[in-house]
């Protein structure tokens, strides 16, 4: 990993108006790439209480994809 380019893991949740003054929170996870201490990219993937096959895969898809963008360029 290079130091000018870092990759942040955050739990956060998301509210999201459901109409008639009613709100909804939704949980997931921020992945965030960094470049010398400024946000470049902010990606966020949701998490559900009972995550499917296509959620996982979904949220290794962005890890993987941000972990490769840390790497420095060969």
């Amino acid at each position: 990993m290079s130091a000018d380019r870092v990759v942040q893991l955050r739990w956060e949740s998301r509210r999201v108006a459901a109409g008639g003054g009613t709100a909804l929170s939704y949980a997931g996870i921020s992945v965030i790439r960094r470049r010398h201490g400024e946000i470049v990219d902010r990606v966020w993937v949701p998490v559900g209480e009972e995550p499917t096959f296509a959620d996982d895969e979904a949220l290794i898809a962005v890890l993987h994809d941000a972990w490769r963008w840390s790497r420095p360029a060969a």
